[in-house]
């Protein structure tokens, strides 16, 4: 449940943009607020349960943009390669094994691809 609320945030992050006003402020009060659903119909003057359609819609546009653009499946890639380097060059700092350099090398051009 946690996990697949922070992806619905990952998301929104990225796709937020593309979202309509409607979809756009209710996301931002659970997303970014982290308003429960009561709080958010209070604030939107709209019962619990039209928050619970436009996250549970909103939630299936952000999925479906992701899988046509990729965005946030890339950006993750990228950084758990730029962590992986940062390993590198530390393990390289301390025994200076040129096995290292290679590995780096094979992750950078990964990314040039």
């Amino acid at each position: 449940m946690f996990e697949k609320k922070l992806r619905l945030v990952d998301l929104y992050d990225f796709y937020g943009k593309m979202l309509t006003d409607k979809q756009n402020e209710t996301m931002d009060l659970y997303c970014n607020m982290d308003l429960s659903l009561g709080e958010i119909s209070e604030n939107l003057s709209i019962s619990r349960q039209a928050v619970h359609d436009t996250i549970k819609r909103t939630d299936k546009a952000l999925e479906k943009l992701e899988a046509q653009l990729g965005l946030y499946e890339r950006f993750v890639s990228r950084q758990n390669d730029f962590n992986e380097i940062l390993k590198l060059v530390e393990a390289f700092k301390e025994d200076h094994n040129e096995k290292h350099i290679d590995q780096i090398a094979r992750i950078a051009t990964k990314q040039v691809e």
